[in-house]
């Protein structure tokens, strides 16, 4: 689907957020941040996955701060505010009933986990880790009472996002999310679906996602550590695309727009050796057949979608965007690479941007703007003035300001700024290819100043009037 109306919004995890009113990083700090949003006459807020992530390595209870190593559906309880309402006798039904086609394996596998003090399936007893069927039934039965428990805290869940939602609507702002190519080994949905994914008959896997260091690579060679789909296997195409729909249909009631994550890998994707580097692969996707039928579901379910095309081999993942009117992204934090001394014009020709497309400033798995332009020489820094054709000063903060208000003038229709962009700032969220299995420091930027605190005047003077008339928004928590 084509973006019709300009629209410029911000990008912040959920668990980012700060407030005077609020318990941090809970949905009702999310309706803080909203009244923020419209202040700032912004309408969109692209919030990032809100799964619960899986346990830190050796703990019990300790959950890792990556969304991308998320269970894949559900919400996390971490977005509780203490002093959020219980769900009533109705609303508690209602729940279940609009959720049931994922909801009995989710808790089912968060009762497993509380039990068996993991949510590394491969350590459970044999039994349930294969999903024997009488098994299922033993456990479901045997932990009936803890199943419930988390039935109700995901109700609890739902009923206070709808309210987010609710007033998201009201404030005609969109609510941006995400859909991660890949899932989390330590997920519900892995164990669930086993079969469709290259996993040994002990849960073991010698290959993984990630990406191998290539030409035109923003980054080191990174392993991700991610199953990968069966796509090989033609038989199961098919069952991993239902899989897939899962995850769309859920998300379809949380959201107006989910991004596809790393989309190339639905036409060529890594799989890298656990031991050896030099044995890692390139394969084939599903390719253009498979993609168009997600693009086409996410329609049916009222969910609009757009993907990720960075990085190499994008030729034909582009081609098949523009046949289905799929929006991409454009990252100008890609424009210039200071290691390799290259510009790349697609990133850098902000006036060329094409208007079918997500532009970004920054992202969360880039520096900042003010951080990129930290490392610059200042050389450097006087190139890209001149590249950009913007006013020239040293003042590196005013070349940020030029920066992010040439993107958000550009032809692009949707222009989303992380919030450290906006407020010239240097922390980063992620840097990919760091991650450790314990104590992980990615994924920990909170806000400096809380929200109440914001400056409201960071917008007014450049951003387009958006004109809401087309606006698709979701009202209200529909999954309640």
């Amino acid at each position: 689907m084509s973006l019709q109306k300009k629209r410029i919004g911000t990008v912040l995890p959920m668990t980012s957020l700060v407030s005077k009113k609020s318990d941090d990083g809970t949905f009702a700090a999310g309706e803080v941040f909203i009244d923020w949003l419209a202040k700032t006459k912004q309408n969109a807020w692209q919030v990032l996955p809100l799964h619960q992530t899986q346990l830190e390595k050796g703990s019990s209870t300790k959950h890792i701060p990556s969304p991308y190593k998320g269970y894949g559906i559900g919400l996390d309880p971490r977005f509780l505010s203490s002093d959020a309402d219980q769900p009533s006798t109705k609303q508690l039904s209602n729940f279940i009933k609009n959720n049931h086609y994922w909801l009995e394996e989710y808790t089912l596998f968060c009762a497993l986990r509380d039990e068996f003090k993991t949510d590394d399936w491969r350590q459970w007893p044999t039994d349930i880790k294969k999903r024997n069927k009488n098994s299922v039934k033993k456990w479901q039965k045997k932990l009936t009472l803890q199943i419930n428990t988390h039935i109700r805290i995901q109700a609890q869940l739902h009923i206070c996002y709808g309210q987010l939602q609710k007033k998201a609507a009201a404030n005609e702002i969109l609510l941006i999310g995400d859909l991660p190519l890949y899932l989390s080994f330590n997920s519900p949905l892995v164990w669930q679906y086993q079969s469709l994914f290259e996993i040994n008959l002990d849960g073991k896997m010698q290959r993984t996602s990630g990406t191998p260091v290539s030409p035109k690579s923003h980054f080191k060679r990174q392993i991700w550590g991610h199953p990968l789909y069966k796509w090989q296997d033609k038989n199961l195409v098919s069952e991993i695309e239902k899989l897939f729909k899962i995850r769309l249909k859920y998300l379809a009631h949380l959201f107006d727009w989910v991004r596809l994550d790393h989309a190339k890998g639905l036409f060529v994707y890594a799989s890298m050796d656990l031991t050896s580097k030099k044995n890692d692969q390139y394969f084939a996707g599903p390719g253009r057949n498979f993609l168009k039928k997600i693009i086409d579901f996410t329609h049916q379910q009222n969910l609009s979608i757009y993907a990720e095309d960075t990085g190499d081999n994008l030729k034909e993942l582009r081609e098949c965007l523009r046949l289905h009117q799929t929006p991409g992204i454009k990252i100008f934090r890609y424009a210039y690479d200071e290691k390799k001394k290259i510009y790349t014009d697609q990133y850098l020709e902000i006036d060329r941007y094409q208007p079918n497309t997500f532009a970004y400033t920054t992202t969360h798995d880039t520096e900042t703007l003010m951080g990129y332009l930290q490392r610059l020489s200042s050389d450097e820094v006087d190139a890209l003035i001149k590249k950009l054709d913007i006013n020239k000063t040293t003042n590196l903060k005013k070349i940020a300001k030029q920066i992010k208000n040439k993107i958000i003038n550009s032809p692009a229709k949707m222009v989303l700024i992380t919030l450290q962009d906006w407020l010239y700032t240097t922390e980063r969220i992620n840097m990919p290819g760091t991650e450790e299995e314990i104590n992980d420091q990615n994924w920990r930027y909170q806000m400096n100043i809380p929200i109440e605190d914001l400056p409201t005047s960071l917008c007014t003077a450049s951003c387009v009037p958006a004109d809401f008339s087309a606006l698709r928004l979701k009202k209200s928590g529909s999954v309640i």
